[in-house]
């Protein structure tokens, strides 16, 4: 019920990036001891909002969780380009996924759950969200993409 209103409300918001390719929103769990490799998003139309729900505890003490190298330092953490954090859980993540990024979960035994929503780019304008929302549909009757 939660995330339905979550939602919802992006979407009551005209936030919500929907009607177009790359949109997406969904729960990503990442294992112990495993990583996503660093990777960028195909375009920067839109930005990526990390909501936390299950987080790892720090298993080493580490009192930087905004340290802007790439260590890695964090059991558990998000590098976007230069800067690495660490996710919290309450507390909403905003990131311009078009970066460089990745992401690890480097504890024994605990998984990582977030869910993912993509959101419009807050400098596309609304005029501009409509025209690259036609531009796609224009795309789909063509047959270019999304053909069902």
């Amino acid at each position: 019920p939660e995330s339905a209103r979550v939602l919802q409300e992006l979407r009551d918001a005209k936030l919500l990036f929907e009607n177009v390719p790359f949109g997406y929103t969904f729960f990503s769990t990442l294992h112990p001891q495993s990583q996503i490799d660093a990777h960028s998003a195909p375009m920067n139309f839109r930005v990526r909002l990390h909501l936390p729900l299950i987080v790892p505890t720090e298993e080493e003490s580490n009192d930087n969780n905004n340290n802007d190298d790439d260590s890695n330092q964090l059991t558990c953490g998000i590098r976007v380009g230069p800067t690495t954090r660490a996710w919290v859980p309450g507390k909403a993540l905003l990131l311009d996924d078009s970066f460089d990024h990745q992401v690890w979960n480097n504890s024994q035994d605990q998984a990582r759950v977030v869910m993912l929503v993509d959101v419009w780019h807050p400098d596309v304008t609304p005029q501009e969200r409509q025209e690259i929302v036609q531009l796609f549909d224009h795309a789909k009757q063509q047959g270019w993409w999304g053909s069902e």
